[in-house]
């Protein structure tokens, strides 16, 4: 049950991850906000989702 939460919790994580990014890249903030806090965000993301692979794996 706790893998099962986890995995949920990741993927809800993800999702949140993934909507900030594009409403950040549709934001009219200034071209180094959007890139930096975006680059961010996607080492986050990809972080996330080499943690889901890796509990599937494991699975």
């Amino acid at each position: 049950m706790t893998a099962s939460r986890s995995t949920t919790s990741l993927a809800a994580l993800l999702a949140v991850l993934a909507c900030v990014e594009v409403v950040l890249f549709a934001s009219d903030a200034a071209d180094g906000v959007r890139y930096g806090v975006g680059a961010a965000l996607a080492v986050g993301i990809l972080v996330v989702v080499a943690r889901l692979a890796k509990g599937r794996a494991s699975d």
